[in-house]
């Protein structure tokens, strides 16, 4: 039966799942499994919190603190939540790729992650230095690269959250 959910065409090919799964990995990371759970849920959260304050600052919520010293603060801790959420993310889908790669969310989720990073990227690249240097209301492309941060973070948690939920063994139809 064809996979009835329409981002089917995402899916990381199954062959390329099972090439990926290294069961003495597994079996190495099985005592430790539930810590690089929680360590990816928290770091996960830390960025996304931290993320998400400097975003809407950019929009415009907490205008009077200025953006330079928030962004010097914000900014180290969001390299180091990112970095350990990856490392953590990296390790549980190695332990089992072929469930977590199976996930229907999981793609869309890591799509949305490289569009986050774009979008950070291109912000860095184009207006960041001008958005620091402005005293009072942030230039439009600081507040657009911000929202659309904004979004796409919010949308990649809603991929990992859908993602613990497995597809339904049973497809019924009325």
């Amino acid at each position: 039966m064809p996979d009835p959910h329409s981002l089917a065409f995402l899916r990381i090919p199954f062959d390329w799942l099972i090439a990926l799964d290294y069961r003495p990995l597994h079996f190495a990371m099985q005592p430790y499994h539930h810590l690089v759970r929680i360590l990816h849920i928290l770091s996960m959260a830390a960025f996304f919190g931290g993320i998400g304050l400097l975003d809407l600052r950019l929009i415009g919520w907490r205008g009077t603190v200025p953006l330079r010293e928030f962004a010097e603060h914000t900014l180290p801790w969001l390299y180091a939540t990112f970095a350990v959420a990856v490392v953590s993310g990296v390790g549980l889908f190695l332990y089992n790729p072929v469930q977590v790669g199976s996930h229907a969310y999981f793609v869309p989720k890591l799509i949305l992650i490289a569009l986050g990073l774009g979008n950070a990227l291109q912000f860095h690249r184009t207006s960041y230095l001008r958005a620091l240097a402005v005293e009072g209301v942030l230039p439009t492309s600081a507040r657009v690269a911000g929202a659309v941060s904004l979004a796409l973070w919010t949308a990649v948690v809603i991929c990992a959250a859908l993602n613990v939920e497995a597809a339904p063994k049973v497809l019924l139809i009325r």
